[in-house]
């Protein structure tokens, strides 16, 4: 079997056409990663206490069945991320508040929880922000600026010419935001373009930079996430779909999804020699609860 990880993988690639140089070696040579839970390999563990003290994801069950200890990375396991490294010959990601680490094959800007709108903004409407700390999309392209110096010693205005950027998923921890602060539906909706408008945006401050080869994710069903099934429990069943998630919420990824491909669409047309392309995580989620037995078991956390 596949992992779902290396699948991804091959997608990638194969919309990256070039991607593979003579011999079948990787043209890339590094990996700068953006996101939230779904990246992060280390950096909200490593956030300055006593800001988040007793993070669950400094213990076991977190690592135990790839790595054998706690990492930082929100699964017992790997990430799709991690998949990706090892397929293109290259190590994990390291995460950039490790310190002392060797940035040269690749950084890793993601963070547990992080959403595309920034915190102040958020709490501003009155919304939860768990965690309420600034690693939003806005913070981690920050980091990268101030890393870039670094990055690009020596190396001139071709600097990122052999690097794969990974962006997201962005834009779920802010609709789950407005869902668990008491919010519907209806009213998150109209957020939708300017959610997906702060990722459009850092895409294009990735391409202002010098990015060649960009890989944007959509987000997942976030009406099959136990925190949204737990806070909008409806005991009228048509409110679910054949899965057991809640359609509404679905429709609300779905839309979110819509208008990602759109920008990004537009924006391959403004930078026709920066390769960006977009990326499924909703549809392969639902693959997994339609044919569990082809991936093995499946632990939503």
């Amino acid at each position: 079997r596949t992992p779902h990880g290396a699948l991804l993988l091959l997608f990638i690639l194969a919309c990256l056409r070039g991607a593979y140089s003579g011999g079948g070696r990787s043209r890339f040579t590094s990996i700068i990663s953006f996101g939230d839970s779904y990246a992060d390999t280390g950096n909200l563990v490593m956030w300055a206490d006593p800001v988040l003290p007793g993070l669950p994801l400094k213990n076991l069950p977190y690592g135990e069945t790839f790595f054998g200890h706690p990492t930082g990375r929100a699964t017992d396991g790997r990430l799709v991320l991690d998949f990706i490294a090892e397929a293109l010959g290259l190590p994990s990601v390291p995460p950039y508040l490790a310190k002392g680490s060797n940035f040269s094959a690749g950084v890793n800007f993601a963070v547990v929880g992080a959403p595309a709108l920034n915190l102040t903004y958020l709490q501003g409407l009155n919304l939860t922000v768990n965690p309420p700390i600034n690693s939003s999309l806005h913070d981690q392209l920050a980091w990268f600026q101030k890393l870039k110096p670094s990055l690009c010693k020596g190396q001139g205005t071709d600097c990122f010419e052999s690097s794969l950027f990974v962006m997201g998923e962005f834009g779920g921890n802010d609709y789950i935001s407005f869902l668990l602060s008491n919010r519907t539906v209806e009213q998150a909706r109209p957020y939708v373009p300017q959610i997906v408008d702060s990722i459009s945006r850092g895409v294009e401050r990735l391409v202002q930079h010098g990015a060649k080869y960009i890989v944007v994710a959509d987000i997942f069903p976030i009406g099959c996430l136990p925190g949204a099934l737990t806070k909008l429990a409806n005991p009228n069943k048509v409110e679910y779909d054949r899965h057991g998630c809640l359609k509404r919420v679905n429709r609300l990824a779905r839309y979110h999804n819509s208008l990602l491909r759109q920008q990004i669409m537009m924006l391959r047309y403004k930078y026709p020699h920066t390769k960006i392309i977009v990326v499924e995580y909703y549809k392969p989620f639902l693959a997994f609860l339609d044919m569990p037995e082809h991936f093995g078991e499946l632990v939503l956390l």
